[in-house]
């Protein structure tokens, strides 16, 4: 997303929710940079005032699912979803590196790419999302968002972003859960969801709580607002699931322990391949978080890189 968009989203969010709103988070977005107290406090300050928002917003939603118990019925299903809007064909290498990757490790499960020419042979899109995408108001991130949760809600499986590299067949037991997410310990960061789940990386089942959840969120949220309050939605939307809903709670809590060195392989891409480390990283790491939006050697210092071998993986 270009830099001009977050610009305007960002005058946008103080003159129609609040100017204070975006301070806390500049200042706590500079936490990643120079971590401190100070830019720590600013980042839980800007979480509180996010969701108290959207928890003001959406009551109405909170109180309908805070009397629905999650479903112990509706069955998995051994599907994967992979968003690319223009069409595979036209994606850049290492997305087709990453989309490969992930068809290789299905164990059977169906691989589907999403893009504009066949997700209405899926979904029905709300008229009003794709007008305020045309009009710039909800950004493309924002809409895949939306794209991820009614497809999940409406067909279950899992879904990943198409910058997700699959570095070993993916368990069947991923498929199981109502809710299911890469997940490790608490950790401090500036970011709402803390690593306790990763929105790029979503299993349910059908019509599971959660997902269901998040889909009335976001439909709800946008059909009376024009401006994005967070580039992140997606993480506040489910930790007021988490902090609202014991048996979300519950579930997020109870999901397998995921490596730690889910974004090692993305500063690794430059560097020259080892194929000792990769394995090593394979082995501990079913998933990688990679960036598309970088340029990335094929060699340095004479000697293939990391980038180049996930090239050649077929």
């Amino acid at each position: 997303m270009s830099n001009i968009w977050h610009i305007k989203n960002w005058f946008r969010v103080g003159h129609n929710i609040s100017w204070k709103l975006n301070f806390h988070t500049l200042f706590g977005f500079l936490y990643l940079s120079y971590p401190s107290d100070f830019f720590y406090k600013q980042s839980l300050k800007k979480h509180q005032f996010v969701l108290d928002y959207l928890k003001n917003e959406c009551s109405s939603i909170i109180r309908k699912y805070k009397d629905i118990e999650e479903s112990t019925d509706n069955p998995e299903a051994r599907r994967i979803w992979i968003l690319w809007w223009q069409g595979e064909e036209t994606a850049p290498d290492l997305v087709k590196a990453c989309i490969r990757s992930t068809s290789r490790n299905t164990d059977g499960a169906i691989v589907t790419v999403i893009t504009k020419d066949n997700v209405d042979d899926f979904i029905e899109i709300p008229g009003y999302i794709m007008e305020k995408r045309a009009k710039g108001w909800i950004s493309f991130a924002q809409l895949s968002d939306i794209i991820r949760f009614l497809l999940l809600e409406k067909y279950g499986g899992l879904w990943l972003d198409s910058t997700v590299f699959t570095a070993k067949p993916i368990p069947g037991s991923y498929f199981s859960y109502p809710f299911f997410s890469q997940h490790t310990k608490w950790q401090k960061t500036c970011f709402v969801q803390h690593n306790l789940y990763h929105g790029f990386i979503i299993a349910s089942r059908p019509h599971a709580k959660l997902v269901s959840f998040a889909r009335e969120m976001f439909l709800e949220y946008w059909k009376n607002h024009d401006t994005l309050i967070d580039y992140l939605m997606i993480d506040y939307i489910i930790m007021i699931a988490y902090n609202e809903f014991p048996d979300i709670h519950e579930e997020i809590d109870g999901l397998p322990y995921s490596s730690e060195r889910l974004y090692d392989l993305v500063h690794m891409l430059d560097m020259p391949y080892s194929e000792d480390e990769f394995n090593k990283l394979c082995n501990e790491c079913i998933f990688s978080k990679l960036d598309w939006h970088r340029k990335y050697k094929i060699e340095t210092h004479g000697k293939r890189t990391y980038y180049a071998k996930l090239l050649d993986l077929r």
